[in-house]
């Protein structure tokens, strides 16, 4: 079947790779739209963020086919083993793979899985005209849901994490720097999700409009214009939350570690930030004030997980989608057509800014 390999870093190619082998307890997707991540976009180019080294030590035996851990597809077979995953089926799947085998998996922990797999990371993921995945790993979607919407779905996901690691409070403010799709997403949730006011931070005027469209009491610019607007929102006390989601490499358009030290400053005494964005391995953080502020400092988790009985993260966020509270087709804005479009589409990713565009661009593959 064919594939895109990454060669060495920044150097994309269409190939021809074995089709993948079922296993008794894995499922085989079809798939029909894939869209690269920000992070998968940094590795590419080859930044030095998490998973760098691994990825370098993989380029050194050879061609790696990499990325392509949010999509979505048809099931086409199963496993043996397998039951409730069925052919036919519309499906995406969860990114982060939990051993299953280790400590915290055996306590049933499988957020704090010692070696976990992750889709288009440490195996091969959807950029591809297949992929296999472990049966448990796939999500069902809502007949609602389309599998550009499905796509997606793990940037709405990681907001609903960020969300839940703040533990919001009723009426609680929100700051939410950045007008990018995590942003806009993170404005989203906090909307639905007991905030009380929400401002939003972003240069891009149009990103402006969006955000109030999203939930946002208002949006505004940064330096300056953002100092001033906290001072007005709050009362000079700062935001209780504030969610940092634009900071990262430079060289796909994002602002470094400044955003880092906005969201601290802008937070209240005894507030919390959440860093949504990827930064560089050994970024600097403005450590001395976090501790004069006795700010509390959280990384959202990966994966889909479970804060509900019944009820896992993607499907959560499927549910906002299905029923119109969260619109991440109004993000999407570039649809390409073919994996031979994927190096185009990681031009759009890398220069979202040049290109106009909000979410990551999406490839259709298949029909």
């Amino acid at each position: 079947m064919r594939a895109v390999l990454l060669h060495d870093f920044g150097e994309l190619r269409l190939g021809d790779v074995p089709e993948p082998e079922c296993g008794p307890h894995d499922a085989v997707i079809d798939v029909r739209c894939v869209q690269l991540s920000v992070t998968e976009c940094m590795l590419i180019a080859g930044d030095d963020v998490a998973l760098h080294d691994q990825l370098a030590d993989r380029l050194r035996r050879g061609p790696v086919q990499f990325g392509g851990h949010e999509f979505a597809g048809v099931v086409s077979a199963v496993g043996a083993a397998v039951t409730g995953v069925r052919v036919g089926q519309r499906v995406t799947a969860v990114e982060t793979l939990p051993c299953g085998h280790c400590v915290s998996c055996a306590r049933g922990r499988g957020d704090g899985c010692l070696t976990p797999g992750v889709i288009g990371f440490t195996r091969p993921g959807a950029l591809a005209e297949r992929v296999c995945v472990p049966a448990t790993a796939v999500v069902p979607l809502p007949s609602e849901v389309g599998f550009s919407e499905a796509a997606a779905v793990q940037p709405l996901a990681g907001a609903v994490h960020a969300h839940a690691a703040l533990a919001v409070r009723p009426g609680e403010s929100i700051l939410v720097i950045g007008g990018g799709v995590m942003g806009l997403l993170a404005v989203a949730v906090a909307r639905h999700g007991n905030a009380g006011g929400v401002l939003v931070s972003t240069r891009s005027e149009r990103k402006r409009e969006l955000a109030r469209r999203f939930g946002a009491d208002d949006a505004v610019g940064a330096g300056e214009e953002l100092t001033r607007a906290v001072a007005e929102f709050t009362g000079g006390a700062g935001f209780d939350v504030v969610v940092e989601t634009a900071g990262g490499s430079r060289s796909v358009g994002l602002a470094g570690t400044e955003t880092v030290d906005a969201a601290v400053q802008a937070a209240r005494r005894g507030g919390r930030v959440a860093i949504v964005s990827v930064l560089p391995t050994r970024a600097e953080l403005p450590a001395g004030t976090m501790r004069e502020k006795a700010i509390t400092l959280v990384h959202p988790r990966s994966g889909a997980g479970y804060y509900a009985q019944h009820t896992s993260v993607f499907e959560h966020s499927l549910g906002l989608i299905a029923r119109g509270q969260v619109d991440v087709g109004a993000l999407i804005t570039h649809r390409l057509s073919g994996l031979e479009a994927v190096q185009e589409a990681l031009e759009i990713t890398c220069d979202k800014e040049r290109f106009g565009a909000i979410n990551p661009a999406q490839v259709q593959v298949g029909s």
